[in-house]
């Protein structure tokens, strides 16, 4: 049988056009757009506003992490070894650092800023490839949307707006999928709106409303050249920062975080630790080895976890603790530390048990402000309303909270032009 003109032209591979009908055109257009400019088998989850993470961990299913119903499996799974690497060397091209058998792991930002971690080949995982997602919302969960779901109360909301306001170096610690970072990067809108802020991460997570930001991140060793935390941050110490923020604090860098503190640049960021002995412990033990004296330059400790409510059931994110660091006794050879916030678990309610104890209001705050030592009551009813039930309390201070957020809010769209209002220079 002769070939035609088209079958000449395929085997040339000069092919230029196939004519298909409608409904196969929209078919490959939609698979070469879910391939190609979206993440594929997995677009249904990233759009999913409900799911948080996307777990693979080799051949078989997906899992999820949901919302409302936690940890599921989905129906999408891979069943050859071959079709799930040649996935994830796609998955990974996305985010610029391909994964290749002699660089199997990579842990890197998607284009929609979601955090991936990416072990590459059976050699190195005996399932085969594997990947985690942890998505990113651009829009990041405000101080009183974790008010309502209870993760913190007012109290606190209020305490950690006067602890920013003054300057202070807070710790946000707890073990992975605590809630760390959704805390951190909620409390950015307490910061004095015309400081200059430096972010230094791995990944890129952390955003704040101010104009004067630099972002920063870290950078994998090329022909031996790397950047790291440690450089990021002594670069930073030479900015000239109002504030430091640090994704999350691992290693070395731990010491040059605290030189910033001690020169007066406070430092928010995460750690993995779930309680303050143990943050005090990796602080000062090998490989961070800061000296036991300089505990005190940071000044307060949140505790965060994931937690079983005894009432429901269900498994919610909870500030656990909020901890003034008072330094180290070398009489008693032991750190003090006062518990000013804590959980009670069968109410699922926070406890403020500070008044007339609380080193930094007293002793930093006060002091800072001006306050007679005949008048620290003052200091503490900023926050707390003096001789009114708790539940009082608590709403009176959410009103303010609510209205002082929507005012500071307000300021920063203003100065952005994000307002209707005109600005006329004179």
């Amino acid at each position: 049988m002769p070939l035609g003109k088209y079958d000449v032209e395929r085997k040339r591979g000069v092919v230029k056009k196939i004519y298909v009908g409608y409904e196969t055109y929209k078919a490959l257009e939609y698979q070469l757009v879910m391939e190609k400019a979206r993440l594929g088998i997995l677009e249904p989850f990233i759009r999913d506003p409900y799911i948080e993470d996307i777990s693979c961990d080799g051949l078989g299913p997906i899992f999820v992490e949901h919302k409302v119903f936690g940890s599921c499996e989905s129906n999408i799974k891979f069943d050859s070894r071959d079709e799930l690497d040649e996935f994830v060397r796609r998955l990974s091209e996305k985010t610029g650092r391909p994964v290749t058998y002699r660089n199997p792991i990579v842990d890197a930002s998607l284009p929609d800023g979601s955090r991936i971690n990416i072990v590459f080949g059976s050699d190195v995982s005996m399932r085969g490839s594997n990947f985690t997602i942890r998505k990113f919302s651009d829009k990041p969960i405000s101080i009183v949307q974790l008010i309502k779901w209870g993760s913190i109360d007012e109290l606190i909301a209020a305490y950690l707006w006067m602890l920013l306001e003054n300057n202070m170096s807070i710790w946000f610690c707890g073990e992975t999928a605590s809630g760390k970072t959704t805390l951190l990067r909620a409390v950015c809108v307490f910061i004095n709106p015309h400081y200059k802020i430096i972010s230094i991460e791995d990944t890129p997570e952390i955003i704040v409303p101010h104009d004067n930001w630099i972002r920063e991140v870290t950078r994998e060793s090329e022909e031996g050249v790397g950047i790291e935390l440690f450089d990021l941050l002594k670069a930073a110490l030479r900015q000239r920062p109002n504030y430091i923020i640090v994704g999350e604090i691992r290693g070395k860098e731990a010491s040059v975080a605290f030189q910033a503190m001690q020169t007066g640049a406070p430092v928010l960021t995460t750690f993995h630790a779930g309680s303050i002995e143990k943050l005090v412990q990796r602080l000062t033990g090998s490989p961070i080895e800061v000296p036991k004296t300089y505990i005190d330059i940071l000044n307060c400790v949140v505790i965060q976890s994931a937690v079983r409510i005894p009432r429901t059931g269900k498994v919610e994110r909870r500030v656990l603790s909020v901890n003034e660091v008072v330094g180290y006794d070398p009489i008693e050879g032991r750190f003090n530390y006062i518990e000013l916030f804590n959980w009670k678990p069968a109410e699922d309610e926070h406890e403020f048990r500070g008044r007339g104890s609380s080193h930094l209001l007293e002793n930093k705050i006060a002091v800072m402000r001006g306050i007679d030592r005949r008048n620290l009551g003052a200091v503490y009813d900023e926050f707390n309303v003096e001789g009114e039930a708790p539940e009082a309390a608590r709403e009176a201070q959410g009103l303010r909270l609510s209205k002082g957020l929507e005012t500071r809010e307000t300021g920063i769209q203003y100065r952005r032009g994000e307002t209707s209002h005109t600005h006329r220079r004179r």
